[in-house]
């Protein structure tokens, strides 16, 4: 029997677990692929060529080999589909699972290793992104809003508006159809504090730990003195008191770019009058109340919750 060789990176199509063999490939194989990078399993049973990785149509290809043809993609999985991962930084290794919605129905089909769900399902609420079911971004968003985790829920939002996939104002239109379901509280209140000029994910978390706990909404992105050449730029800040917070993200922050940024903000300390609190994903996702405390004294002001939420 001849060995077929396993294509180059580069000419990998989009595949699932079961074509290995009509591939004429191994799980051997795709334990080295997967180990060097050159695929990632993007969705839960099938696998995208690194290089490919930014490809909304590849994710929905990916997608297609293994939800059941009629059912739409839905929440983080329609997520990816429309280019915003809800895994978040430095969590990209972890496939995203097989969610699927369905028309509300006496019945909810079953499928093994998918998630299906029913609810109202209006067809303006789907789009077809490479021959693949999806609900449309404005459904996505606001079943993310209801149903992700709330800072991972804030940040896909900031995201989908900042790359004008979603308007703030239509979505919060939107979620009274929803009126009476479950966490649409939490999602009118998350929606609310959506903010396309978050830069990172880490930037959305920070601002919402912000806001829970009662501190006055941070604006994005301040330029310090001003839009010029020249000028630095602030993560989230209250111009009119001169304080700054900073999210110090771990991907982009190793020794040269925090000696950059502690000579950034002693400038500003001294030049400008500013004061600054820093912080890292450790901080910013740990269940301590900490961070709260050193926000109410850089403020001034106490945090008016006792306990996090999340």
């Amino acid at each position: 029997m001849v060995q077929r060789l396993p294509p180059a990176p580069e000419l990998l199509p989009v595949f699932a677990f079961r074509e290995l063999e009509a591939l004429g490939l191994s799980k051997r194989w795709l334990a080295a692929a997967l180990a060097s990078g050159d695929v990632l399993e993007v969705v839960r049973g099938a696998y995208v060529p690194s290089a490919r990785l930014g490809d909304p149509l590849a994710v929905a290809r990916a997608a297609s080999l293994v939800l059941p043809a009629h059912v739409v993609a839905c929440r983080g999985l329609a997520a990816v589909v429309h280019g915003v991962d809800p895994r978040g930084p430095g969590r990209g290794e972890r496939p995203v699972g097989l969610q699927g919605l369905v028309p509300a129905a006496n019945r909810t089909p079953r499928w093994s290793g998918v998630s299906i769900y029913e609810a109202p399902l209006p067809d303006g609420d789907v789009v077809d992104v490479g021959g693949v079911l999806v609900t449309s971004p404005e459904r996505t968003a606001l079943d993310c809003a209801r149903y992700l985790s709330p800072p991972m829920a804030l940040a896909v939002l900031d995201r989908m508006a900042r790359l004008g996939l979603v308007d703030p104002d239509v979505l919060l239109l939107r979620i009274e159809e929803f009126r009476g379901d479950r966490w649409v509280g939490r999602a009118r209140y998350l929606i609310q504090h959506v903010e396309p000029d978050a830069e990172s994910y880490g930037e959305s978390w920070l601002r919402l730990r912000v806001l829970d706990a009662g501190f006055p909404r941070p604006l994005p992105q301040i330029w310090v003195p001003g839009p010029r050449p020249g000028a630095d730029r602030l993560d989230l800040g209250w111009r009119e008191v001169r304080k700054g917070v900073e999210y110090d993200g771990e991907e982009f922050h190793g020794p040269e770019q925090q000696a950059a940024d502690d000579a950034r903000r002693l400038r500003l300390e001294r030049e400008h009058g500013w004061r600054f609190l820093s912080v890292r994903k450790g901080a910013v996702l740990g269940a301590s109340m900490q961070l709260e405390r050193e926000i109410g004294e850089l403020l001034g002001a106490a945090p008016r919750i006792r306990r996090r939420a999340w």
